[in-house]
């Protein structure tokens, strides 16, 4: 007999209720943070991360919500933290609580190698390895309308969906999460933006409930990158996606379509995207030490 485990979501890194935490469907502005953990301490690193976050989860609710992944099928001990806020003002909070928290000062400089030479996150991170991308949901296209939550820097990515709220998965609710980066061609910035929107619509129908695509625009950052985020209710469904993508109808009706007019020569998809640019990562909510 076949026993499904049922898998580790986001949400367990916050004690808030989903209702009351920002996640990547209800958010207006999103911080990507990746840092690369040395070997030998990124059991001290995950415990750091864990520690942080249920900190600024609790003290910062309302304001910003933080969850962390670990990047599989890629650079080993990598993580990324999905930082959601609802507008970029509301990132000189956390500016002020970095400054001024003493609870958050102290977990930042608790001795978290007192066996291996002392120090705290500053010796767990490889130098150079922490940056940061800003992502904001696609916005000025025909899904979302023009109505703009007034609390949010631009609609956020919920009024991309065609799917019921029920079915919706979002960074808290994800069993995984599959990140796609691309870069699209700037005489096709228009139909590439397009093309995405297309993709993800007819993946949501046909996958509802199992997964949730989602498209961001990287902002202060390259110009064109493009960022989706393919919720996904476990890493199983992955396969349902390749599938889809493998099959007949999908092959007609989202990547044999013409994308470009014939002033610009004509062409499908592939025409739209620098060569090569196109990137899939897997991330897994990040397990805090002791959880089943």
């Amino acid at each position: 007999m076949t026993t499904t485990v049922e898998p580790y979501r986001a949400l367990n890194q916050s004690s808030l209720p989903l209702e009351r935490v920002l996640h990547t469907l209800n958010s207006g502005f999103i911080l990507h943070r990746v840092g690369q953990m040395a070997y030998g301490f990124a059991a001290e690193g995950r415990q750091f991360s864990v520690d942080l976050l249920q900190y600024i989860n609790t003290s910062q609710e309302g304001v910003a919500t933080s969850f962390a992944f670990e990047e599989v099928f890629g650079g080993r001990d990598r993580m990324h933290w999905f930082i959601h806020l609802k507008s970029p003002q509301d990132y000189r909070i956390l500016l002020n609580m970095v400054d001024h928290d003493l609870e958050f000062r102290r977990i930042s400089d608790e001795d978290r190698l007192p066996h291996k030479g002392g120090g705290n996150w500053d010796r767990i991170f490889v130098h150079r390895s922490l940056h940061e991308d800003v992502l904001v949901p696609q916005h000025g296209m025909d899904h979302d309308g023009g109505d703009a939550e007034p609390t949010t820097f631009v609609p956020p990515a919920s009024s991309q969906l065609n799917q019921p709220a029920e079915q919706q998965i979002n960074s808290a609710t994800a069993g995984a999460i599959v990140m796609r980066t691309s870069d699209v061609k700037y005489e096709f910035r228009e139909e590439g933006r397009m093309y995405a929107a297309h993709w993800q619509h007819y993946v949501n129908e046909r996958l509802a409930g199992r997964v949730t695509a989602t498209l961001y625009e990287q902002t202060w950052g390259q110009q064109d990158h493009l960022f989706q985020l393919i919720h996904l209710r476990s890493v199983d469904d992955y396969h349902e996606l390749a599938e889809l993508e493998r099959s007949k109808e999908m092959a007609t009706e989202v990547f044999g379509r013409r994308r470009l007019h014939e002033s610009k020569g004509g062409g499908a998809w592939d025409r739209l995207f620098i060569e090569g640019s196109i990137r899939d990562t897997l991330l897994l909510p990040q397990v805090p030490s002791g959880a089943a």
